[in-house]
């Protein structure tokens, strides 16, 4: 069977690429059975540990086609040709978008669905109204023409199936995995002590999100700061973030100004992927504030890493997360604060988030998602 993957991505270091470097890799390595054509952005290549073989073919995208709309056209005019140039079989597209021309040329496809925000929140989709729309589109066109759908979490199918029933008997449910080898980094590690994050040698919470709506940063730096103010303390909230919103963005930014404890608040961006796990492990709580996730990846991969985790108890996170970890009202900054405090306070709670999370961690593994995966797209 000859079997084309589209794994171009947003360039920049996202939950896409995250799910994409792993699983062509697990699938790769253990199926030298079928051919793979494999198309993946040419500035990515190095993320990708794509395994040397016969039956495996690269091709590198060109970097214009990077930018989204670049990126639609590529996924929608030019990889059809060089599917029916390469007499594919089928397509796995874990991109939320299938190429949907396959529909017509019979050419089978097997997508992932990351995201159910366009439909349980379509006002809080970050970028232009056109490009809202256009994703939202597509999406619907995937969801009814693929031949097979993945989700990340039962709640993720749930959620899918409610909007579109006729999905029901060719969606599958696949839990993430967590690449253990990337995040078992002992605490206080030398490493750590970067001069880029000089600053963290201090005592802090910790916050992986994007700049969108829905991650209700607003309300954690509010929480925040009300228990920085209780405690009268200098432990930091360390928030690694991604504008992926300029309005928003420019909210929390004014927002910071006008904080009395603004400077015990650290908003990085663009941070270089190699540091997170050392980052992780020197936090002393994770906080994951976010009310529509289809799985939330960074709670197992702080529970790894050893940090208690307090996030929110909607969406597919307590799916996720079980009783690993401690939950708030993302969209009440007082809870937050409550919960903070509660946390800060019982070294006995945090010990046994601590205890929960490992074990909870390590119940999502590639190799699992990878076989899974491998499975539904050979016998679709």
């Amino acid at each position: 069977m000859r079997i084309a993957c589209n794994m171009t991505s947003p360039s920049f270091g996202s939950g896409f690429l995250t799910y994409n470097t792993n699983i062509i890799k697990g699938i790769l390595e253990k199926d030298d059975g079928n051919e793979y054509f494999v198309f993946i952005n040419e500035e990515l290549v190095d993320y990708f540990s794509i395994p040397n073989g016969k039956n495996i073919h690269l091709f590198k995208v060109s970097k214009k086609y990077s930018k989204t709309f670049l990126r639609y056209f590529w996924m929608q005019i030019i990889l059809p040709i060089k599917i029916l140039f390469y007499n594919i079989d089928v397509v796995f597209s874990p991109m939320n978008i299938m190429p949907l021309v396959l529909k017509i040329i019979r050419t089978k496809c097997v997508s992932v669905i990351h995201n159910n925000l366009p439909w349980l929140y379509p006002r809080d989709v970050p970028g232009s109204k056109i490009k809202s729309f256009l994703q939202r589109f597509l999406t619907n066109l995937t969801i009814k023409y693929s031949n097979k759908l993945i989700v990340d979490s039962q709640i993720a199918k749930d959620e899918l199936v409610e909007i579109f029933p006729f999905i029901l008997d060719k969606t599958e449910m696949v839990y993430m995995g967590i690449d253990k080898d990337s995040f078992l980094i002992k605490r206080n590690s030398k490493n750590f002590f970067n001069p880029k994050i000089d600053i963290l040698k201090d005592t802090y919470f910790l916050t992986i999100a994007s700049a969108v709506r829905y991650h209700c940063l607003e309300e954690l730096i509010l929480g925040f700061n009300s228990f920085a103010a209780e405690m009268k303390e200098s432990r930091k909230l360390l928030l690694i973030s991604r504008n992926l919103d300029s309005q928003y963005f420019a909210q929390i930014k004014k927002l910071l100004r006008n904080l009395y404890f603004k400077e015990n608040i650290i908003i990085i961006e663009d941070l270089e992927r190699n540091l997170i796990p050392t980052i992780y492990t020197n936090a002393d709580l994770y906080i994951y504030p976010s009310y529509c996730d289809v799985f939330g990846l960074t709670n197992i991969e702080a529970m790894l890493c050893g940090v208690p985790v307090l996030t929110t108890k909607l969406s597919a996170i307590p799916e996720i997360c079980g009783n690993a970890a401690a939950y708030f009202n993302p969209r009440d900054p007082n809870d937050l604060k409550n919960k903070l405090l509660q946390i800060y306070l019982n070294d006995k709670m945090k010990n046994k988030l601590i205890k929960r999370g490992f074990i909870q961690a390590n119940k999502y593994t590639w190799d699992n998602a990878c076989e899974k995966t491998k499975s539904i797209i050979i016998n679709d």
